[in-house]
């Protein structure tokens, strides 16, 4: 995080399209997230970088919290349409769906750190926005209990509360995440290898027996 008084390098004027600064807002911020962590983040600073005035970066976000809900909401959309992806194309079996997920997020988390600590920053983002319902994160638990309750109707998976068995498959992932367990995730890398063998685990109290 910089120190009191440090700023980061500015970049010059021009680094965006007229009528786009909204999403190269959103880059920048991203970015001195990256660099810095969310508490380094203020609107100040990314119109410094870009090179823009204070109010026009206010035109577009009242203060941090709307810039980090926005950042949320994209962050959750990519994240969801990574696991739509992996499902789709793990083919029909709900145990290679579930597992293929769970390398997606693995892989979401390893690739996109900046828009991971946004999306579950409980603690660093406290605003009345924060708290409120994000349509893009329920869209990709949803993904998640889709894919448990198509399991159950297919008899692939055992009985139970989906919203339930869904939040263990998560947190379990999330977990490993979090924890950087997984740091190889290339096809014959020890990362993937342990995704695996975690999903594994997880499946054997879910899958039911053929």
């Amino acid at each position: 995080m910089p120190g009191k008084g440090t700023r980061v390098q500015k970049k010059t004027r021009g680094q965006y399209h007229h009528g786009n600064l909204r999403e190269a807002l959103i880059d920048a911020g991203l970015k001195l997230i990256a660099r810095f962590g969310v508490r380094a983040l203020t609107l100040r600073e990314i119109g410094s970088q870009l090179g823009v005035s204070r109010m026009a970066a206010y035109r577009h976000f009242t203060d941090k919290a709307a810039l980090l809900s926005a950042i949320r909401e994209a962050g959750f959309t990519l994240f969801a349409e990574a696991l739509e992806d992996a499902r789709h194309k793990a083919g029909k079996a709900a145990a290679a769906q579930l597992k293929a997920m769970a390398l997606a997020y693995v892989r979401f988390a390893a690739t996109h750190p900046a828009y991971i600590e946004v999306m579950f920053s409980w603690g660093e983002d406290r605003s009345e926005e924060s708290r409120k319902p994000n349509p893009a994160g329920a869209r990709a638990f949803g993904i998640l209990e889709e894919t448990i309750r198509q399991g159950q109707a297919s008899g692939e998976i055992r009985a139970g509360n989906s919203t339930l068995l869904a939040r263990v498959v998560w947190a379990q992932v999330h977990g490993i995440s979090m924890l950087r367990l997984a740091t190889d995730l290339s096809p014959s890398g020890e990362g993937q290898k342990f995704v695996q063998f975690s999903s594994a685990i997880l499946e054997s109290g879910l899958l039911l027996n053929e």
